[in-house]
């Protein structure tokens, strides 16, 4: 009976051992909803320690990717989650990311080819339902022609969407121009109907592109709703995208 008792002591010390020498599933999803809520240094301090204790975890690599400044950095990781992880839960969700860099910065024939490859490849993605024309209604215009202005905005119906007016990690984007002029005329609109907006200009070599973002959200699924009531009131192609 001692020798039993002895054995199942042993048996308890090396599962003991085992369970602290052997760490869970990292919790992505809940990182993600304190980057969401703000916390973002708190995510950005807890990286360096999981990414040693997780190498090649594509949860913690997604991670990575939302938490880099970059955008074009941050899109090589996506990539490499697309790539070397096509089956990984966090697949759909890097790709979708991709999607929305390359819409923000203007090139949107990539864009429509990463959302189709979402579609074809992730058909119960939620975000398979995303539209495949990312174009928006006023494309920017060539770099060489910058003081020509694009063709004005007809607003239509006026918008009664409440836009919260708190800081927040997601923005709708209503337009981007090469032209500054055409980007104000457009921000100027939304804001004559009440809406919060301001213009994010990014630069690639010589050109620039003046994107208009307007609203902030907590979440990407609140951004979302209220793209497709921009579309709905003012025709525009408006996307959700990370600010």
């Amino acid at each position: 009976m001692r020798i039993v008792s002895m054995a199942l002591a042993t048996v308890a010390l090396v599962t003991a051992a085992w369970s602290q020498t052997s760490p869970g599933e990292p919790d992505i999803r809940r990182r993600l909803e304190m980057i969401e809520r703000g916390q973002a240094d708190a995510v950005s301090a807890e990286l360096p320690q999981l990414m040693t204790a997780h190498q090649n975890h594509p949860g913690v690599i997604y991670l990575q990717g939302v938490l880099t400044p970059d955008g074009t950095e941050a899109a090589k990781i996506y990539q490499n989650i697309v790539d070397n992880f096509p089956k990984d839960e966090w697949a759909d969700d890097a790709l979708y990311r991709l999607y929305q860099y390359y819409t923000s910065v203007g090139l949107y024939k990539t864009a429509e080819q990463k959302i189709a490859q979402l579609k074809l490849e992730y058909p119960f993605s939620t975000y398979a339902s995303e539209g495949t024309t990312v174009r928006p209604t006023m494309k920017p215009a060539p770099a060489a022609a910058e003081p020509k202005r694009d063709a004005p905005v007809t607003m239509t119906t006026p918008g009664t969407v409440p836009v919260p007016k708190f800081a927040a990690a997601f923005t709708v984007q209503v337009g981007a121009f090469s032209a500054l002029a055409n980007a104000e005329e457009l921000k100027r609109k939304f804001e004559k109907e009440g809406f919060t907006s301001n213009i994010f200009t990014i630069t690639r070599g010589t050109t620039k592109l003046h994107k208009v973002w307007v609203g902030e959200f907590p979440t990407i699924d609140e951004a979302k709703r209220f793209a497709g009531e921009i579309k709905k009131q003012f025709g525009l192609e408006a996307i959700a995208v990370s600010r």
